[in-house]
């Protein structure tokens, strides 16, 4: 309200600014990985992949698929998958997780951030609200736009069928149909453009943490030079 104090980093605990620092690596490893154009968001095929013998994987989503079992299985078995997000990777199928290039794990999931990722595009979300309230309202709703925007395309690539599902109108429930080439195009194409529209956001929440921590590095009588 009028006349309230502005928040003080100074205050938040310790444990807090430990979460906020994580963040803010993840950030800065997110903008300075190589961007990677040809994962064609095949995680949603690997987490409902079953091969002959593999007990049936849980449905991450209540929604009906637009393929079949077949179709899954010969679009995760056609080369090899190339997700760099662990928080996608760990939800993968047990029997798709060996044919990703590389085997993520938590201790090591900044070696694999990168920029063309949505779902690292979807992160920005989380650490713009992580920050708050040190971070301006304006930057947390630029950072929900381009999440949902990065989780559109994201839902639009994978098995499911967005046909009828509750708040989806009909340009948003067409697939961007990666099992084909000229899918795997477009998959490419807005990829990119959610690339180019994440980049500033993250910039701009890097310069916010960055903010956070010079306060209270000031506050703790660091010398800054």
């Amino acid at each position: 309200g009028v006349g309230a104090e502005a928040p003080d980093p100074r205050a938040a605990p310790a444990k807090r600014a430990a979460a906020l620092q994580r963040g803010r690596d993840a950030l800065a490893a997110t903008r300075k990985g190589a961007p990677v154009w040809h994962c064609y968001g095949l995680h949603e095929w690997a987490m409902l992949y079953r091969p002959a013998g593999a007990p049936e994987p849980p449905k991450h989503q209540p929604l009906p698929v637009r393929v079949d079992q077949a179709t899954i299985n010969t679009v995760v078995e056609a080369g090899e998958l190339k997700c760099t997000h662990f928080d996608a990777f760990r939800f993968f199928a047990p029997e798709a997780r060996p044919r990703n290039r590389r085997q993520l794990s938590r201790e090591t999931q900044l070696s694999h951030e990168q920029p063309a990722c949505v779902h690292a595009t979807m992160d920005l979300l989380r650490y713009a609200l992580r920050l708050a309230p040190f971070v301006r309202a304006e930057l947390v709703a630029d950072a929900l736009d381009v999440a949902l925007e990065a989780r559109a395309l994201d839902v639009a690539a994978s098995p499911y069928d967005l046909r009828g599902a509750v708040g989806v109108d009909a340009a948003a429930a067409a697939p961007v149909a990666v099992e084909t080439a000229d899918g795997r195009r477009e998959y490419v194409r807005r990829q990119a453009l959610v690339a180019d529209r994440a980049a500033p956001v993250r910039d701009a929440l890097l310069a916010a943490y960055d903010d956070f921590f010079l306060a209270r590095a000031v506050g703790e009588g660091v010398c800054i030079s």
